[in-house]
């Protein structure tokens, strides 16, 4: 909506209105259904009006922002969008599921009613932000995730920065991802038999670039009587949990980590990694590794547990050199030492990215195999190969093919064959360039 003079008027004098008299409508969500009575007895009482909007409109309109989330009520939770970017507030980008990124044509009507909306979200996971605490993280219930800057991190006359992703965690599978060119099914094939076969790997790339995406429909792939452990941090963006005729029929066990204001209250995706594997699980997901949980979860692989996460980072190289910085947080051994742990723990890195067209695409799969002098070899099984990229008007439009230009290694053949993997099925990724590349 468009704020006018007259309804910003309206609207503050029913909030001081109802703070005074009914004060606990406003804090207690169990009585926002008498804060829509106590809105429409303020409107009779008063015979406030607002040129252009019905009673029941300006009803409406009202408690949207008392209780709702002004602007951003009618974006949050849609199938279709992806992110809510409020940039200041006077400027809220929506970035759609299909790449589409639109300004939205409301706004906040100053940078302290945008404050108080952010407050608002941050409160459901009890998140504060104010001018000690400039920055907070937070989710909403239905796996949205907030990141919030206020300032003075932000210009006073902005007021806010806020990123709002709205995850959806079972909206893509395997074929979808073949079908929508992500990749081919000998890759995605390929993956699933490494996951089922005791093989750890870590998914690259920026945000948005669909790693969890792959990791979690990857994962559907697990028999359902094989384990799976679960962690994350803030909100949950895996959906693993499979049931028929109102029975679980798989093994997930999905856990969160749980920030506090008191670090000795913290519990930690470390904490969680090592709480893992005392359940007996056969694999261990890492939502995402972005600090001390790294060296847990590299120590896990190497103890002969199948573990698999996400990584800021882009190909297989910078991912293992970050995974090693990381791991230097919690144990600073030599550098060097904690690549090679680094590449035996992962020894497959899967490099996803969004192209400029929108598109999201498997990179590269690379194998890092640690040579007996203890240098570190990248061979790359499968690549996107751009052929053509150009920028016509203002839309890029990009071609290429997948390809499979190596061969997984020895090791990691021997690997597979001990975990079980079947020799047929191994067969089919010995040779380049099936028909089902």
């Amino acid at each position: 909506m468009a704020y006018s003079s007259a309804f910003i008027y309206v609207l503050q004098s029913a909030q001081k209105y109802i703070s005074e008299r009914y004060a606990a409508s406003l804090a207690d969500e169990d009585k926002y259904e008498q804060l829509r009575t106590y809105i429409d007895k303020y409107l009779y009482d008063s015979a406030s009006q607002v040129e252009g909007m019905t009673f029941k409109e300006l009803s409406d309109a009202l408690y949207t922002e008392m209780a709702e989330y002004s602007v951003l009520t009618k974006y949050l939770g849609r199938d279709e969008i992806e992110e809510i970017n409020i940039n200041g507030w006077d400027d809220i980008a929506i970035t759609y599921t299909d790449g589409r990124i639109e300004k939205s044509p409301e706004h906040f009507y100053a940078p302290q009613h945008a404050i108080d909306v952010v407050k608002r979200l941050l409160h459901h996971s009890g998140m504060i932000i104010d001018n000690a605490t400039p920055t907070a993280q937070g989710h909403l219930p239905g796996n949205t995730r907030i990141t919030a800057l206020k300032e003075p991190i932000v210009d006073e006359d902005r007021g806010i920065s806020v990123s709002i992703r709205l995850l959806h965690p079972s909206r893509v599978n395997r074929e979808q991802l073949i079908w929508g060119g992500n990749a081919t099914q000998k890759m995605i094939d390929f993956l699933c038999m490494c996951l089922r076969y005791g093989v750890s790997f870590v998914v690259a790339g920026a945000t948005s670039s669909g790693k969890t995406t792959l990791l979690n429909a990857l994962l559907t792939s697990i028999p359902d009587n094989k384990r799976i452990f679960t962690i994350e941090s803030g909100s949950r963006e895996l959906s693993l949990v499979r049931s028929r005729d109102g029975i679980v029929t798989n093994n997930v066990v999905h856990t969160l980590s749980r920030p506090s204001d008191n670090p000795a209250y913290d519990i930690s995706q470390e904490d969680l990694v090592v709480a893992s594997l005392r359940f007996n699980p056969d694999i261990v997901v890492v939502g995402e590794m972005r600090d001390t949980e790294a060296y847990s979860a590299v120590e896990a692989s190497l103890t002969g547990h199948t573990v698999v996460s996400t990584i800021h980072a882009s190909a297989a190289d910078a991912a293992h050199m970050r995974l090693a910085l990381l791991c230097q947080k919690r144990f600073p051994i030599d550098f060097n030492t904690s690549l090679v742990q680094a590449g035996q723990a992962f020894p497959l890195v899967i490099y996803s990215h969004k192209l400029e067209d929108n598109s999201r695409k498997i990179m590269d799969i690379s194998e890092c195999v640690i040579t007996p002098n203890g240098d570190r070899e990248y061979h790359t099984l499968f690549r996107y190969k751009i052929t053509r990229n150009e920028l016509r008007g203002d839309k890029f439009q990009i071609e290429g093919h997948f390809e499979q230009p190596e061969l997984m290694s020895e090791n990691l053949k021997q690997k597979l064959t001990q975990f079980g993997a079947p020799q047929s099925m191994l067969n089919r990724f010995l040779q380049k360039g099936a028909d089902y590349l």
